[in-house]
C-alpha cells in the first residue's frame, strides 16, 4: 500500500469511528434518560440530524471512491473499503432507530401505563444495546486478528442476549395487554418503541460481520 493511500484509509477509519461514537453517545444518553425517567425527557438528547448524517456519509463514501479510482487497492484493502461503504449505511440505520425512539417513547409512556414495569425491561435492553455499540466502535480500530475475533465474539454474544431480552419484553407486554385491554394501544406503542433499541443491536452485529470479513476474511454475514 502506498503511503498516501494508507493515510487516506486511516482518515476514513477515523471518520467512521467518529460517526460510530456519535451513535454510541446518543444511545448512552438514552440509557441515562431511562435510568432517570421521571418524565423521560428524551427530547433533550443531542443527536445528528438527517442532513448531518448524510453529509458525513457522502464525505466518507466519496473518500472511499477516490481510493478506488486512484490506487486500485489489493485484496485486503479492497475488502476493507467494501466493508466501510456498507458500514456507513448500517450506522445511518442505527441512528434512524435511535432518533425514532427518542421521538416515540415519551408519547407512549403515559400516566395510564405501568411505567415502572416498562422501565424494568427497557433499561437492561438499552444497556445491552449500548454494550454492542461500544464493542463495535472498538472493533473498528482494532488491527490484531486475535483481538478482532475476540471482540467479534463478544458482539455476537451480546446481540444474542439483546434478542433474548426483547423476546422476554414482548412476552411480558402481551400478558400485560391481556390484563389491561383498555391500554392495548399504548402497550403496543411501547413494544414498537423498544423494538427500535433491539434493531440498533442488530445493526451493530451487521457492522461486526462486515469488520470480521474485512479483517479476517470469509463471507459477509456467515461468521
Amino acid at each position: 500500500m502506498l503511503s498516501t493511500e494508507k493515510e487516506k484509509l486511516k482518515t476514513i477509519v477515523g471518520k467512521i469511528q467518529a460517526f460510530g461514537r456519535s451513535n454510541l453517545a446518543t444511545n448512552e444518553a438514552i440509557l441515562h434518560a431511562l435510568k432517570n425517567c421521571e418524565s423521560c425527557e428524551l427530547n433533550k438528547i443531542t443527536n445528528l440530524s438527517k442532513k448531518e448524517r448524510y453529509e458525513i456519509i457522502d464525505d466518507i463514501d466519496n473518500s472511499i471512491i477516490t481510493i478506488f479510482a486512484l490506487y486500485s487497492p489489493e485484496a485486503r484493502d479492497l475488502r476493507l473499503l467494501v466493508a466501510y461503504l456498507k458500514i456507513t449505511n448500517e450506522l445511518d440505520r442505527a441512528a434512524k432507530q435511535s432518533n425514532a425512539f427518542i421521538r416515540d417513547f415519551p408519547g407512549v409512556i403515559t400516566t395510564d401505563v405501568d411505567k415502572d414495569f416498562i422501565l424494568e425491561y427497557a433499561v437492561p435492553l438499552q444497556k445491552s444495546t449500548v454494550n454492542t455499540l461500544s464493542n463495535v466502535v472498538s472493533l473498528l480500530a482494532e488491527k490484531d486478528k486475535d483481538m478482532v475475533q475476540e471482540q467479534y465474539t463478544e458482539i455476537v454474544i451480546e446481540e444474542s442476549k439483546n434478542d433474548d431480552l426483547y423476546k422476554i419484553i414482548e412476552k411480558s407486554l402481551l400478558k400485560k395487554m391481556k390484563k389491561e385491554l383498555h391500554l392495548s394501544y399504548e402497550y403496543q406503542g411501547v413494544m414498537a418503541a423498544l423494538r427500535r433499541l433491539e434493531k440498533i443491536a442488530d445493526r451493530s452485529l451487521s457492522i461486526a460481520n462486515l469488520m470480521h470479513y474485512a479483517k479476517i476474511g470469509g463471507e459477509i454475514g456467515n461468521q
